[in-house]
């Protein structure tokens, strides 16, 4: 018949199967002989801390070291598994956290990444030597504006159309010249082809095209940064027709073949606008 031995002789023939003398194992857990001695005795018991390092040193569980007929060594065994499965617990949490870390890193880089693909796709629009571009916008009460524009090899005409009337912006920058025409007015005004190229930036190579899209679209340069331009907030959705980014203030959708919005919703003063792009359709641009 098995005989269930106390913790002071498990003790003593786990450490006599090592080769072990008391002063080994007191060396092993950094204690004194004497409370290798007391243990082996029966007189006292291990802490929990030191009931897991001998656990450790000796390949056993604490349930084979004790004598779990005896109350005290109970309830050393309960503090035990209590422990461990504090312990189990903080794990498992740690690893959750650790989890949404890594997923919530690579949603980033998703964004930033999927974002920087868009931004440089755009670049093919900010120098177009020939295009018709159509920007058309209304809110709740119909129509805002409809901004037509055509340019061709550094000729462009553009006019706009607004509740106010119509006007119409042309400029030759080949010869420098440049007139405005406004339905209000009613007469052309020569324009001042320095000042308005200096506020216009880079028109004359095509730029106004560019410039006409939303900020999140633009190249870098003509921001601060790639990075301070788009906020955390701002999101990417990858559709099998389209793209959308969106952030608090405006919401975009893109054409996926060729990353040209379609649409943009200005959700601060409720205005819906609709963008048309024709590359290379111009002959000639009629005055």
């Amino acid at each position: 018949m098995y005989n269930k031995m106390s913790f002071g002789e498990n003790l003593i023939n786990l450490r006599r199967q090592k080769g072990w003398s008391q002063d080994d194992l007191a060396n092993n857990l950094n204690i004194s002989r004497q409370a290798i001695s007391k243990w082996e005795t029966d007189i006292s018991k291990p802490d929990v801390d030191n009931l897991e390092r001998i656990s450790k040193i000796f390949s056993v569980t604490i349930d084979n070291l004790l004598d779990n007929d005896l109350p005290n060594d109970k309830a050393v065994a309960l503090d035990v598994k209590k422990k461990e499965k504090k312990e189990k617990t903080i794990t498992i949490v740690k690893l959750m956290i650790i989890a949404v870390i890594i997923l919530y890193a690579i949603s980033v880089i998703y964004k930033f990444a999927s974002l920087l693909v868009i931004v440089n796709g755009v670049q093919k629009y900010a120098n177009l030597n020939n295009y018709h571009y159509v920007i058309t916008t209304y809110d709740e009460n119909g129509l805002v504006e409809k901004e037509e524009c055509w340019f061709k090899d550094g000729v462009s005409k553009t006019v706009t159309d607004t509740i106010n009337g119509k006007t119409i912006i042309f400029v030759d920058y080949t010869k420098n010249e440049g007139f405005m025409s406004s339905s209000s007015q009613g007469e052309k005004i020569d324009l001042d082809i320095n000042q308005y190229e200096s506020a216009h930036r880079n028109y004359k190579e095509g730029g106004q095209l560019v410039d006409t899209l939303p900020k999140l679209l633009k190249e870098k340069s003509y921001l601060t940064s790639l990075f301070n331009a788009i906020d955390i907030n701002t999101k990417v959705n990858m559709y099998e027709d389209g793209i959308t980014i969106h952030n608090e203030e405006i919401y975009v959708v893109l054409n996926k073949e060729d990353l040209f919005p379609t649409m943009v919703y200005s959700t601060g003063n409720s205005r819906l606008t609709a963008y048309a792009l024709e590359v290379n359709s111009i002959n000639n641009i009629e005055i």
